[in-house]
Order: C-alpha cells, then structure tokens, then sequence
C-alpha cells in the first residue's frame, strides 16, 4: 500500500475565477496537488503563469503546484507542434515558481533530449511527472508495461500512464501493469484507467502501487474524475 496524494486538476482561462479560489479553500482538508491546466490558453506566456500561480500562492495553503501543458496528440487543447512544446517546456523549466512538471511521453521521442529536459528540471528542484495518454484504448498487458519500463529510463520522479478502456479485462490490466512497476522501479508510479469503468483505478491508486490520484472541483477534467472530496474519502476506505 502507497500513500496516495490528490491532485485537483483546474483550467483557469486567464485567470483563476474567485468561485474556483473558495473552492480551493473550501476543501482544502482533501487537496494535496493542484495541477495548473495551461494548454487551454490560446497563446502561451510565462507572466500569464506568473499570474495564475501568484493567485494560488495568495491562498497560503499547504499543496503543492503541478503545471501541465497537455498537447492535443494526448488528449489536450494544446495544438503545436513538438518544437514549440518543448520550447513551453524550456520555459516552464526556466520560470520553475512551482513544485512538479508534466512532460508529456510517446514511443517517437529523441529520448536524449528529453532526458536532458528532465535533468534541467531536476537542476531547478522540480519534480517531473513523465506521463503518456491513450484516449481511444488500453494497450495489452504487456504493451503497458513496456512503456512504464521505457519511460522510466528517462529517471523522473513518477511514471503517469493513462489509457481508455473498453472492458473490465482492459481496467485490470492497467492495475497489474501499475502494481509490478511500483515493485521493480524506484520511481514513484500513477496509473488511471478512464471513464466511469476504470474509477477504481482512481479510488484503489494506493492499493496498486499509484502515488497521486486526479479529481476536480465541478466538471471533471479527464474522463471519470470524480470530486476531491469523494476522492480523498474513497482513497482513505482503502487505506
């Protein structure tokens, strides 16, 4: 069993409304990690980053800041190319007012380049979430635990693998496949199946070896986001 954080995923448009900051505040006793959503934002600029994390830093609560620019190839608004993706990433790096960064992964990327990206973020104390996104299927069993196995080769701090399933062999193929990396890797592991289906994957995380679980405030972010509240009370039955 893991201890398992909550991440409350908001996309703030260019800035955090005040209804999102009371609820921030609200339920604060269930959030752990806010992931800051930045690829919905028309044209990216570090002060507009500046702003909105100003604005969560101005709430003086005790959670740690994880920004995500998700490309619209795994599953995001963010429509651009790789080169500027990973100029936005540069950036981020650069600007590194927060604690943890999504880096997105995929079987075609220059592996020393981003494993150079990862090593520059870790220089600025960041911690790096490597994540990969299959919105259309869940690969087999043995597919998805090859790709915990490349992606750890790139020495982050978590492995984030969330893919779609299409029936329940496809939800325990995802556990299994969370729950031997977490055994054989010394990197932290998250793994979510998505929809109403894979639910359990979210509320049993710390049961499989996962170590951050995603929810919301309203509507859910991602496929079978469930509130933080619920979350957090669901992950501590299972604790």
């Amino acid at each position: 069993m893991t201890q398992v954080d909550v991440a409350v995923t908001i996309s703030p448009e260019e800035t955090i409304t005040q209804l999102c900051l009371d609820e921030l505040i609200k339920y604060k006793d269930y959030i752990d990690i806010v992931e800051l959503r930045i690829d919905q934002w028309e044209n990216f600029v570090i002060k507009n980053v500046d702003t909105v994390i100003q604005q969560l830093r101005g709430l003086n609560l005790d959670f740690k800041i994880l920004v995500t620019y998700r490309t619209s190839k795994q599953g995001g608004k963010g429509n651009v190319e790789e080169t500027t993706y990973i100029d936005i990433l540069k950036l981020l790096i650069e600007y590194a007012q927060f604690e943890l960064l999504d880096i997105e992964w995929s079987g075609s990327i220059n592996t020393d380049q981003y494993a150079q990206l990862i090593t520059d973020a870790q220089e600025k104390n960041l911690n790096v979430v490597l994540s990969h996104h299959n919105f259309e299927e869940t690969p087999s069993l043995e597919e998805i635990k090859f790709i915990y196995y490349k992606m750890q080769k790139l020495a982050p701090q978590y492995l984030k693998l969330a893919v779609m399933p299409n029936n329940k062999e496809d939800v325990l193929h995802l556990l299994e496949a969370m729950s031997v990396t977490s055994d054989n890797t010394p990197y932290k592991v998250i793994g979510i199946s998505m929809s109403h289906l894979g639910l359990v994957s979210r509320v049993a995380q710390g049961v499989f070896g996962g170590s951050i679980s995603y929810g919301c405030l309203g509507e859910p972010q991602a496929p079978g986001q469930i509130h933080v509240k619920a979350l957090k009370q669901q992950l501590e039955f299972y604790q």
